[in-house]
C-alpha cells in the first residue's frame, strides 16, 4: 500500500528492503524523493527503509491549515502503528531532524536510533519567523513552489554537485516535483513550525544519536551542530567536508558511509 490516513489526512509513503525499520523524512517543500541516494545503501545494510513525504507535500493531501512539528511527528507515529512497527530508527533532514526530535522527545519508544542531519532545534526566533514568512508568501505565489525551489538550490546543495552530471539531473527531477506542488499547503507547514523550540530539551534525548553538518551549510552550520551534540549524551558529531545544506544528496557517498556506519547491526 502507497498510503495512510491520519487526521482525515490521507499521506503517502513507500518502502524498501527488509529488517530493521528506518524511516526517513525529508526537508520542507521537498518530498521523500530527496532521499533516493541513501535507499539503495540502506537495504544492502539489511534495512526496511520507509520514505513518506509528509502533509501538503508530493504525493500526500493537500491541507488548508497549519501544521506545527508535533502534527508531523503524530503522522510518523500513525504510519508505525499502520505498518505494526513497534519501534524504528529515524533519520531525519532539516525539517525532518526537527520532526525526529519531537519523536524522541514526546514519543521514545518509538524510536530506536535517531540522525539528525543539517537540522537544528528550534524555530522560535526572529530569524526564523522573518524566513518562513518569506517562504509563506512565496509558495503562495505564482508558481511559488518553483520560485522558491529555484532561489534556494544554489544554497542547499554544494557548487560541485550543482556542476555534476547527478547535479544536472536531480535539478531537473527535483523542478519537476516543485511544478506539482501545491504552494497554499506548503505556505501552511512553513507558518506552522514556527514557534517551535527543543533546545532546553536536547539532554532528554537517550536515543544514540549521530548528528550530521555540512562544512559548507548556511542555514543549519556545524557549530550548531556541534552544540546540539554536546548536549546529547553520548552523541557522535560527522561534519562532512564541501556539504551544503542537503548533504545526503551533495554529498551522498561521505552521507551514505556516515550513515550506515551508524545504523549498522
Amino acid at each position: 500500500m502507497a498510503y495512510y490516513v491520519h487526521e482525515q489526512r490521507r499521506n503517502y509513503y513507500v518502502e524498501f528492503g527488509g529488517g530493521r525499520p528506518v524511516v526517513l523524512l525529508h526537508g520542507i517543500g521537498n518530498t521523500g524523493r530527496a532521499w533516493s541516494p541513501q535507499i539503495a545503501p540502506l537495504v544492502a545494510a539489511g534495512c526496511r527503509v520507509i520514505v513518506p513525504d509528509h502533509a501538503g507535500h508530493g504525493a500526500s493531501t493537500r491541507i488548508g491549515a497549519p501544521l506545527g512539528i508535533a502534527d508531523l511527528a503524530r503522522d510518523v507515529i500513525a504510519l508505525l502503528d499502520h505498518l505494526d512497527i513497534e519501534r524504528a530508527d529515524i533519520v531525519g533532514l532539516s525539517l525532518g531532524g526537527l520532526i525526529g526530535i519531537e519523536l524522541a522527545l514526546g514519543a521514545s519508544a518509538r524510536v530506536g536510533r535517531l540522525v539528525l542531519a543539517n537540522s537544528f532545534p528550534s524555530t522560535a526566533t526572529d530569524a526564523f519567523r522573518a524566513l518562513a514568512d518569506q517562504w509563506a508568501t512565496t509558495f503562495r505565489a505564482k508558481d511559488g513552489p518553483v520560485v522558491r525551489f529555484e532561489g534556494s538550490w544554489p544554497f542547499n546543495v554544494s557548487a560541485a554537485f550543482r556542476a555534476s552530471d547527478e547535479g544536472t539531473r536531480t535539478w531537473q527531477t527535483w523542478h519537476g516535483i516543485a511544478a506539482m506542488s501545491d504552494g497554499a499547503s506548503l505556505a501552511w507547514i512553513a507558518q506552522g513550525v514556527v514557534d517551535y523550540d527543543a533546545s532546553g530539551r536536547l539532554a532528554q534525548i537517550a536515543q544514540p544519536t549521530l548528528i550530521v553538518a555540512g562544512s559548507d551549510d548556511r542555514i543549519s552550520p556545524p557549530a550548531l551542530g556541534q552544540a546540539m551534540c554536546e548536549q546529547i549524551r553520548g552523541a557522535r558529531f560527522v561534519e562532512i567536508s564541501g556539504a551544503a545544506h542537503i548533504s545526503n544528496v551533495d554529498s551522498a557517498r561521505a552521507f551514505n558511509d556516515a550513515l550506515t556506519d551508524f545504523l549498522a547491526p
